[in-house]
């Protein structure tokens, strides 16, 4: 069974970073899952050599299941951060993988994979040591990874017209809860295998959490489109830290009078709302103004986010396509859906929030 599912997670390993390294246009998220694939797959794949790779490289395989942490963060944040990329000072996060390297190099060692019943022996003691590291790392690392996720949903109405699955992320906070859990059962069922002699684990434990995550990885992954698409032209002040930065801004009334009313005015001729996807980069594209003066003008000149601004124009052209014949064909969802909406429920909401009333009885308050 043990070597049956190895077998299987090797090979899908294969399979994913086959995937993600001809997947087009590129994208750092794509990269570091191919990197994750590939320390997974390595990892397998030596469990199914005929011999201890620690005989022959007393560092192991092993260690590297500590690039497993940091891996999580760097995809994270590779969708979570506008324009992210690694730095010299993101090395520290490798660190711990060379010193569990460099001690296993130094002392006599057994393959993580034997069978840990002899704890009289300090190599097997070791082994222990070195799989809570792992543990503590996972946990760590996926609490970095939830408040990154977190604050990046909190920031989507000052980017994007529309929550999405693609850009709330919820099935990555999904993922890192179930990679985290699957380590946990993992260590407490060794635990309790060694500790109360209790067979815990039905399928070999660390072999089937890999085989499980890599498959769930890949699934999700494949599905996972870039969330920031455009190059960011100049940093965008979060909204706790507006209204501080706005007060050194450039701009004087008059221009920010001017500039409302260019946004105004392109919105209203250009519909450009109607595009379910758009984002506050295509408004700096199409107007040619920068993020930060958008941004001002929108968050503080109006007292809303791009959201909200957003929004309000969806619902006035639902409310004017309710109103003509010509569309009587369509319900009003499919009204929704025309104007930019791309869920039932926040369409609902949002409508009720600025007209005091649900769709339904908009429409019949029209009769």
């Amino acid at each position: 069974m043990t070597e049956t599912v190895e077998i299987i997670g090797f090979v899908q390993s294969l399979f994913g970073i086959l995937i993600f390294v001809s997947k087009r246009p590129g994208h750092s998220s794509f990269t570091f899952l191919t990197i994750w694939l590939s320390v997974i797959a390595l990892f397998l794949g030596a469990q199914l050599l005929p011999f201890q790779v620690v005989d022959y490289f007393k560092p192991g395989i092993f260690p590297f299941l500590l690039l497993f942490g940091p891996l999580l963060y760097f995809y994270v944040s590779s969708l979570a951060i506008e324009d992210f990329k690694l730095k010299p000072k993101h090395l520290f996060h490798i660190l711990p993988l060379f010193l569990v390297a460099i001690h296993r190099s130094t002392i006599d060692v057994v393959s993580i994979s034997t069978s840990s019943y002899l704890t009289e022996s300090p190599a097997y003691i070791y082994n222990k040591i070195y799989y809570v590291l792992v543990i503590f790392s996972m946990f760590v690392y996926w609490i970095f990874s939830v408040k990154l996720i977190l604050k990046h949903r909190k920031n989507i109405p000052f980017y994007f017209s529309n929550y999405s699955k693609k850009n709330t992320l919820t099935w990555l906070i999904f993922v890192v809860f179930i990679f985290l859990l699957l380590f946990i059962i993992d260590f407490l069922g060794s635990y309790l295998e060694v500790v109360l002699k209790i067979d815990f684990l039905i399928f070999p434990g660390l072999t089937s959490n890999l085989t499980v995550f890599s498959f769930i990885m890949i699934f999700f992954g494949i599905n996972q489109s870039v969330i920031y698409k455009f190059e960011k032209k100049e940093p965008q002040p979060s909204r706790s830290e507006s209204d501080k930065k706005y007060k050194k801004s450039i701009l004087n009334e008059s221009q920010i009078e001017e500039i409302n009313s260019k946004v105004y005015k392109y919105l209203q001729s250009k519909k450009p709302y109607l595009n379910a996807e758009y984002c506050l980069q295509m408004m700096v594209v199409d107007l040619n103004i920068s993020r930060q003066n958008l941004s001002q003008v929108i968050n503080i000149g109006q007292k809303k986010n791009f959201y909200q601004l957003i929004n309000e124009f969806r619902v006035n052209e639902v409310k004017i396509l309710l109103s003509d014949p010509s569309f009587s064909y369509l319900s009003i969802l499919g009204i929704a859906f025309e104007c930019g909406f791309n869920s039932k429920t926040s369409f609902h909401r949002i409508f009720k929030e600025l007209t005091g009333f649900t769709p339904s009885e908009y429409k019949k308050s029209l009769l």
